[in-house]
């Protein structure tokens, strides 16, 4: 843990909840997690063009995937972790020749939420190997996820043929897809590319928005969220969570006053 990061969750430490909190553990631990139906539905929206409307139903997995491993750490039940180990084998195999993982058509793909569910696929596989204990599928997973950001840092960005990230999307102005921020500084800190640093400073570059800067408006401190161009609540938090993984990766004494400028202005 580096000297940014004063609040980790230590994974190897045991410790029992009680009441409602071991309430929650046991029902969802029980009633969702360990169900390998809803898991293979959940990846089937990856081998289909599930999301032909522009929805999001390629999110479940990744946010089902987050909540089983925080859960996994907890319980340390194997039959979960057996179910999470073949699910993850699932997603990867669910990928293209080129190795891209999305619920959206490639005949329309980087529109609606499209990069908004790609981040989820990153951060649930990302969850995942803070569990891991399997070396192969370890570096089956990094390998999966380079080539799919890879594939996404080929499409976007500046210059000829590419998309803005902010384009990339018809909601929020953007602020939906900008968030893959997080998952792609993790990526280079697993990985030590540079390329994947490089892709990060680019988003945070564009602001977020493609109408205004919501981490310059931070820095400025002048005004509340709720007076921003776009004040989507969900997808700005999310943006500031990846400022926050690039600051402890970097850190750039600016990014971490317009962090706390932020979550001051919400408090």
């Amino acid at each position: 843990m580096n000297n940014r990061e004063k609040f980790k969750l230590i994974s190897d430490t045991n410790f029992k909840y009680s009441g409602v909190v071991e309430n929650v553990f046991d029902f969802v631990e029980n009633k969702q997690f360990l169900r390998p139906d809803l898991w293979k539905r959940f990846v089937q929206q990856f081998r289909e063009d599930s999301d032909f409307d522009a929805g999001w139903r390629g999110e479940y997995w990744g946010k089902m995937m987050r909540g089983a491993s925080l859960v996994y750490s907890y319980t340390k039940n194997e039959k979960l972790y057996k179910i999470l180990t073949e699910t993850v084998r699932d997603m990867i195999e669910s990928a293209d020749e080129s190795g891209r993982i999305s619920s959206y058509g490639k005949n329309h793909e980087f529109d609606g939420w499209d990069l908004w569910c790609r981040k989820y696929v990153l951060l649930g596989m990302q969850y995942f190997l803070d569990i891991c204990k399997d070396d192969k599928l370890y570096t089956d997973v990094v390998s999966s996820m380079k080539k799919q950001a890879d594939y996404i840092i080929e499409h976007i960005g500046s210059g000829d043929g590419k998309i803005e990230i902010t384009a990339a999307t018809q909601n929020w102005n953007g602020l939906n897809s900008s968030s893959i921020l997080e998952p792609i500084v993790r990526l280079y800190n697993l990985t030590n590319e540079k390329k994947y640093l490089d892709f990060a400073e680019y988003i945070i570059s564009c602001g977020g928005i493609d109408n205004g800067n919501i981490f310059e408006l931070a820095y400025e401190n002048k005004l509340y969220p709720y007076q921003y161009p776009v004040t989507k609540a969900y997808e700005m938090i999310s943006c500031f969570e990846g400022l926050l993984e690039y600051y402890k990766t970097v850190g750039n004494e600016k990014h971490k006053t317009t962090i706390i400028n932020f979550a001051d202005k919400i408090l």
